[in-house]
């Protein structure tokens, strides 16, 4: 028998900042994306170089048979995919989602993106002000022109101001929605500001495995829930990021 699908609401590029701020980021999460009418919630981490958010607060989330996948909690409204952001050598922003594994920065963008895809990883070239234009938007349209089908999706972020269009997103190529909290004071609050939402269903022991085949499913339908920036969100945020420093987090 067929198990029935549900809605899943999917933010698929979180950065959990800080220990202190996670688990307030995981309830805002279910709050926004696990609905009273059955819907699921998953976030999907793109955790930075030399940040282990997800190790820290491992023992208390609910395990899985996958190492990658944690329920919040017995409930299992909201589900947290282990993954990692990697810079690679030409400053290209390039997501390891739903896995484990690990990369360094600095290598060539094509070499991260194959490994990580031999490691079954969803591999996403998240949209950035500024990072997908010049030499870095050829790259991006090469590793577009050369991806395997089902094998890379393409990432839009709530920080993308509703005026500002991107070519690439006509690739054809899976668009898959996220928040992308900038490292500012009260980004817990930003998580789930936008997702994609798909009909899906999630076994609760391998819910990691059967995203993974929706999402490289070229029949699957992804839809999207939450806002772009407005233009003047967008201005102050970016001021406020370099005002702040990348780095500073409260």
């Amino acid at each position: 028998m067929t198990p029935s699908l549900h809605r899943v609401a999917i933010d698929a590029h979180v950065h959990l900042h800080t220990v202190a701020g996670a688990m307030e980021a995981l309830q805002v999460a279910t709050d926004r994306l696990a609905g009273a009418d059955g819907q699921v919630g998953v976030i999907m981490l793109a955790e930075r170089e030399s940040f282990d958010v997800l190790d820290a607060i491992r023992p208390q989330l609910v395990a899985t048979d996958e190492p990658e996948a944690l329920w919040h909690n017995e409930r299992r409204k909201l589900l947290i995919l282990a993954g990692r952001q990697i810079i690679s050598a030409e400053k290209l922003e390039i997501l390891a989602l739903a896995t484990t594994a690990r990369l360094p920065d600095g290598l060539p963008a094509e070499k991260i993106v194959a490994e990580m895809d031999a490691a079954d990883a969803v591999v996403v070239l998240p949209w950035g002000v500024g990072k997908w234009l010049g030499k870095r938007g050829s790259l991006v349209d090469r590793l577009i022109a050369t991806s395997r089908p089902g094998r890379l999706l393409l990432g839009d972020n709530g920080g993308r101001p509703g005026f500002w269009p991107v070519r690439q997103f006509t690739s054809g190529l899976p668009v898959l929605s996220g928040s992308d909290p900038l490292p500012l004071p009260g980004w817990p609050r930003a998580i789930g500001g936008l997702a994609s939402v798909i009909d899906a269903h999630l076994a609760p022991d391998t819910p990691a495995a059967a995203l993974k085949t929706i999402l490289r499913d070229p029949t699957t339908r992804i839809d999207r829930t939450g806002s772009l920036a407005g233009p003047v969100q967008f201005v102050v945020d970016q001021a406020r990021l370099r005002l702040a420093g990348k780095g500073a987090i409260q």
